[in-house]
């Protein structure tokens, strides 16, 4: 493409970032390592400064342009139901305190893409946009049916209550339609429902993107 090229490329590219979801999951709930070095306060600025961290790294490569989603609920995960609930059998509502810890977070990472968004662009105009995902699954749980989704508490692949990753393969059952599912194994969620978050965020897209048309 050449370098000029290139530089404009990267300026014009919408840069999608997720991230959070496994660090609270996994590294903090499930691993007593961070929880004894970290309160649950003190790792969400951590992990929130990692994440402003990467952001001016990009932006120092010529990035401009920037979507990131919030953390989703993660109570209603099917892995955290399963492993946190009381009774996860015969109960598998979501589980608040987690949800909690993904609010909290979801409001310092707004107040920190703001931020960095008014910083970056005193040197260079910078878009930066938040999708709300937590509502957007919160709305989906609390109307099952009407949203398109009838099995919003476990995932479509295996048992549906741990298995995720590696644990999904070409041996595991599956079920019959995942476009029934919102999730499709135990932490993440199926391609129906993936699409339905992206049209969610078309706004978003489309403020990053409005001065390119």
């Amino acid at each position: 493409m050449g370098k000029q090229r290139t530089k404009n490329h990267i300026k014009n590219t919408v840069f999608f970032i997720s991230a959070g979801t496994n660090d609270f999951v996994i590294t903090y709930f499930n691993l007593p390592l961070r929880r004894k070095t970290f309160t649950l306060s003190a790792y969400q600025h951590f992990i929130i400064q990692q994440i402003s961290q990467f952001f001016q790294a990009l932006w120092a490569e010529g990035a401009r342009r920037f979507v990131m989603p919030g953390l989703a609920p993660l109570g209603c995960l099917p892995v955290v139901i399963t492993l946190y609930s009381s009774n996860a059998f015969l109960h598998r509502g979501c589980i608040d305190r987690y949800s909690a810890a993904a609010r909290d977070f979801n409001a310092l990472l707004q107040a920190e893409l703001l931020s960095l968004q008014t910083h970056l662009s005193k040197k260079s105009p910078t878009f930066i946009g938040y999708i709300n995902t937590y509502d957007f699954v919160v709305d989906i749980i609390q109307n099952v049916g009407k949203s398109g989704f009838e099995k919003v508490d476990v995932g479509c692949c295996g048992s549906g209550l741990l298995e995720m990753s590696l644990f999904c393969n070409y041996k595991s059952p599956v079920c019959l339609d995942a476009s029934r599912y919102l999730f499709f194994d135990a932490i993440h969620p199926t391609e129906k429902a993936y699409y339905n978050l992206f049209r969610a965020g078309i706004p978003v897209f489309d403020y990053i993107t409005r001065d390119l048309r």
